[in-house]
Protein backbone atom coordinates (compact mmCIF):
# COMPACT_ATOMS: atom_id res chain seq x y z
CA UNK A 1 0.00 0.00 0.00
CA UNK A 2 1.17 3.12 -0.80
CA UNK A 3 2.29 5.94 1.80
CA UNK A 4 -1.22 8.03 2.02
CA UNK A 5 -3.30 5.11 0.39
CA UNK A 6 -6.96 4.67 1.80
CA UNK A 7 -8.01 1.31 2.14
CA UNK A 8 -10.99 0.60 -0.33
CA UNK A 9 -14.17 -0.79 1.49
CA UNK A 10 -17.42 -2.09 0.38
CA UNK A 11 -20.05 0.03 -0.45
CA UNK A 12 -22.56 0.14 2.25
CA UNK A 13 -26.21 -0.39 2.24
CA UNK A 14 -26.16 -2.79 -1.34
CA UNK A 15 -24.48 0.18 -3.16
CA UNK A 16 -22.06 -0.56 -6.18
CA UNK A 17 -18.83 0.06 -6.72
CA UNK A 18 -19.31 0.37 -9.86
CA UNK A 19 -20.27 3.26 -10.14
CA UNK A 20 -23.50 5.27 -10.27
CA UNK A 21 -27.01 5.40 -11.97
CA UNK A 22 -28.65 8.43 -13.02
CA UNK A 23 -31.83 7.66 -11.40
CA UNK A 24 -30.33 5.93 -8.30
CA UNK A 25 -29.51 8.88 -5.74
CA UNK A 26 -32.21 9.63 -3.58
CA UNK A 27 -32.20 11.28 -0.16
CA UNK A 28 -34.23 8.99 2.68
CA UNK A 29 -37.56 10.23 3.07
CA UNK A 30 -37.59 11.34 -0.57
CA UNK A 31 -35.87 14.95 1.18
CA UNK A 32 -33.69 16.67 -1.37
CA UNK A 33 -31.41 19.53 -1.27
CA UNK A 34 -31.98 22.78 -2.39
CA UNK A 35 -28.04 24.28 -3.99
CA UNK A 36 -26.53 26.20 -6.54
CA UNK A 37 -24.03 24.36 -8.36
CA UNK A 38 -21.63 27.00 -9.94
CA UNK A 39 -19.45 29.88 -9.99
CA UNK A 40 -21.10 33.17 -11.34
CA UNK A 41 -18.50 35.99 -12.14
CA UNK A 42 -15.78 34.49 -9.76
CA UNK A 43 -17.82 34.17 -6.70
CA UNK A 44 -18.95 31.73 -4.50
CA UNK A 45 -22.70 30.22 -5.45
CA UNK A 46 -22.76 29.27 -2.14
CA UNK A 47 -22.58 32.60 -0.76
CA UNK A 48 -26.20 33.64 -0.59
CA UNK A 49 -26.88 30.15 1.40
CA UNK A 50 -23.99 30.86 3.36
CA UNK A 51 -25.50 34.57 4.27
CA UNK A 52 -28.94 33.05 4.70
CA UNK A 53 -27.38 30.51 7.00
CA UNK A 54 -25.26 33.03 8.75
CA UNK A 55 -28.31 35.25 9.03
CA UNK A 56 -30.64 32.84 10.44
CA UNK A 57 -27.57 31.89 12.96
CA UNK A 58 -28.07 35.33 14.49
CA UNK A 59 -31.83 35.31 14.83
CA UNK A 60 -31.90 32.10 16.45
CA UNK A 61 -29.37 33.73 18.88
CA UNK A 62 -31.40 36.64 19.47
CA UNK A 63 -34.31 34.73 19.92
CA UNK A 64 -33.05 32.17 22.57
CA UNK A 65 -32.26 35.41 25.18
CA UNK A 66 -35.10 37.10 23.76
CA UNK A 67 -37.20 34.48 24.94
CA UNK A 68 -35.14 34.55 28.40
CA UNK A 69 -35.76 37.64 29.08
CA UNK A 70 -39.21 37.30 28.10
CA UNK A 71 -39.58 34.47 30.76
CA UNK A 72 -37.77 35.82 33.23
CA UNK A 73 -39.83 38.91 33.48
CA UNK A 74 -42.48 36.65 33.69
CA UNK A 75 -41.18 34.92 36.28
CA UNK A 76 -40.64 37.46 38.40
CA UNK A 77 -44.08 39.35 37.79
CA UNK A 78 -45.62 36.04 38.54
CA UNK A 79 -44.23 35.48 42.05
CA UNK A 80 -44.85 39.68 42.18
CA UNK A 81 -48.58 38.80 41.42
CA UNK A 82 -48.60 36.17 43.65
CA UNK A 83 -48.59 38.91 46.75
CA UNK A 84 -50.53 41.94 45.30
CA UNK A 85 -53.17 39.86 42.91
CA UNK A 86 -54.10 36.77 43.55
CA UNK A 87 -51.89 33.09 44.22
CA UNK A 88 -54.09 31.51 40.83
CA UNK A 89 -53.41 34.53 38.32
CA UNK A 90 -49.23 35.22 39.53
CA UNK A 91 -48.73 30.84 39.22
CA UNK A 92 -50.42 31.47 35.82
CA UNK A 93 -47.42 33.64 34.82
CA UNK A 94 -45.09 32.56 36.21
CA UNK A 95 -45.28 29.37 34.56
CA UNK A 96 -45.60 30.97 31.36
CA UNK A 97 -42.35 32.54 31.55
CA UNK A 98 -40.89 29.27 33.19
CA UNK A 99 -42.20 27.33 30.01
CA UNK A 100 -40.52 30.49 28.24
CA UNK A 101 -36.88 29.74 29.36
CA UNK A 102 -37.17 26.06 28.87
CA UNK A 103 -37.54 26.67 25.13
CA UNK A 104 -34.57 28.96 24.99
CA UNK A 105 -32.53 26.45 27.09
CA UNK A 106 -33.54 23.42 25.91
CA UNK A 107 -35.51 23.33 22.36
CA UNK A 108 -34.09 26.57 20.66
CA UNK A 109 -30.48 25.15 20.94
CA UNK A 110 -31.43 22.02 19.07
CA UNK A 111 -32.44 23.97 16.10
CA UNK A 112 -29.05 26.27 16.67
CA UNK A 113 -27.47 23.04 16.14
CA UNK A 114 -28.88 22.02 12.45
CA UNK A 115 -28.22 25.31 11.78
CA UNK A 116 -24.65 24.61 12.98
CA UNK A 117 -24.58 21.16 11.17
CA UNK A 118 -25.92 23.31 7.42
CA UNK A 119 -23.54 25.93 7.55
CA UNK A 120 -20.70 23.61 7.88
CA UNK A 121 -22.43 21.24 4.91
CA UNK A 122 -22.38 24.75 3.02
CA UNK A 123 -19.25 25.95 3.81
CA UNK A 124 -17.52 22.83 2.64
CA UNK A 125 -19.49 23.09 -0.77
CA UNK A 126 -18.16 26.38 -1.28
CA UNK A 127 -14.91 25.02 -0.70
CA UNK A 128 -14.38 22.20 -2.84
CA UNK A 129 -15.93 24.92 -5.08
CA UNK A 130 -13.18 27.19 -4.68
CA UNK A 131 -10.71 24.62 -4.88
CA UNK A 132 -12.07 23.74 -8.36
CA UNK A 133 -11.00 27.01 -9.55
CA UNK A 134 -7.97 27.85 -8.16
CA UNK A 135 -6.29 24.27 -6.99
CA UNK A 136 -3.34 22.93 -8.64
CA UNK A 137 -4.56 21.01 -12.07
CA UNK A 138 -3.79 17.46 -12.53
CA UNK A 139 -5.68 14.26 -13.73
CA UNK A 140 -6.82 11.23 -11.35
CA UNK A 141 -8.06 8.04 -11.99
CA UNK A 142 -11.35 7.01 -10.18
CA UNK A 143 -10.46 3.79 -8.23
CA UNK A 144 -13.72 3.19 -6.14
CA UNK A 145 -17.00 5.45 -6.11
CA UNK A 146 -19.77 5.26 -3.92
CA UNK A 147 -23.02 7.42 -3.65
CA UNK A 148 -23.73 9.62 -0.17
CA UNK A 149 -27.41 9.59 -1.06
CA UNK A 150 -27.67 13.50 -0.80
CA UNK A 151 -28.78 15.81 -3.38
CA UNK A 152 -27.79 19.11 -4.22
CA UNK A 153 -29.48 21.00 -6.46
CA UNK A 154 -30.46 17.89 -7.89
CA UNK A 155 -27.24 16.45 -8.26
CA UNK A 156 -26.02 13.45 -6.80
CA UNK A 157 -23.05 14.13 -3.91
CA UNK A 158 -20.33 10.87 -4.22
CA UNK A 159 -17.26 10.03 -2.17
CA UNK A 160 -14.31 8.77 -4.27
CA UNK A 161 -10.91 6.96 -3.65
CA UNK A 162 -8.85 8.70 -6.52
CA UNK A 163 -5.36 8.28 -7.92
CA UNK A 164 -3.98 11.07 -9.06
CA UNK A 165 -0.92 11.70 -11.52
CA UNK A 166 0.81 14.46 -11.06
CA UNK A 167 4.60 15.26 -12.38
CA UNK A 168 6.27 17.12 -9.62
CA UNK A 169 3.60 14.81 -6.80
CA UNK A 170 3.74 11.46 -8.42
CA UNK A 171 1.00 8.69 -8.36
CA UNK A 172 -0.68 8.85 -4.89
CA UNK A 173 -4.50 7.81 -3.58
CA UNK A 174 -6.58 9.59 -1.71
CA UNK A 175 -10.71 9.76 -0.99
CA UNK A 176 -13.00 12.75 -1.70
CA UNK A 177 -16.63 13.94 -1.96
CA UNK A 178 -17.93 15.44 -5.53
CA UNK A 179 -20.81 17.07 -6.49
CA UNK A 180 -21.39 15.09 -9.85
CA UNK A 181 -23.78 17.33 -12.37
CA UNK A 182 -26.74 14.53 -13.68
CA UNK A 183 -24.93 15.18 -17.52
CA UNK A 184 -21.75 13.94 -16.07
CA UNK A 185 -23.18 10.63 -14.00
CA UNK A 186 -21.88 8.50 -16.99
CA UNK A 187 -18.40 9.18 -16.40
CA UNK A 188 -18.66 9.17 -12.17
CA UNK A 189 -17.38 5.37 -12.88
CA UNK A 190 -14.24 3.50 -11.28
CA UNK A 191 -11.90 3.46 -14.04
CA UNK A 192 -12.79 6.83 -15.34
CA UNK A 193 -10.35 10.00 -16.37
CA UNK A 194 -11.19 13.01 -14.67
CA UNK A 195 -9.63 16.70 -13.78
CA UNK A 196 -8.65 17.26 -10.29
CA UNK A 197 -7.80 20.55 -8.55
CA UNK A 198 -5.39 19.52 -5.82
CA UNK A 199 -4.69 22.02 -2.63
CA UNK A 200 -1.43 23.94 -2.67
CA UNK A 201 -1.27 23.58 1.07
CA UNK A 202 -2.69 19.44 1.28
CA UNK A 203 -1.83 17.16 -1.43
CA UNK A 204 -4.80 14.77 -0.37
CA UNK A 205 -7.42 17.27 -0.72
CA UNK A 206 -8.39 17.83 -3.94
CA UNK A 207 -11.67 18.32 -5.86
CA UNK A 208 -13.06 16.86 -9.26
CA UNK A 209 -13.99 18.67 -11.97
CA UNK A 210 -16.18 17.21 -14.42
Amino acid sequence: MMPGQIPMGQPPGGMHAGGMHAGGMHVPGGMQMQMPGAMVGGQSSFGHAQSALKGAGGMMTAMKWGFVAIGALCVLGGLAMVFTVDVVTGISVAFTGAVFVAVALLVLPRFSGMLGQATAMVDGFAAKEQLAQTGIPAMGRLINVQQTGRLVNYNPEIVAVVEVHHPQLGPYQTQTTAIVPQIAIPRAQPGAQVQVRISPHNQHEIALVF
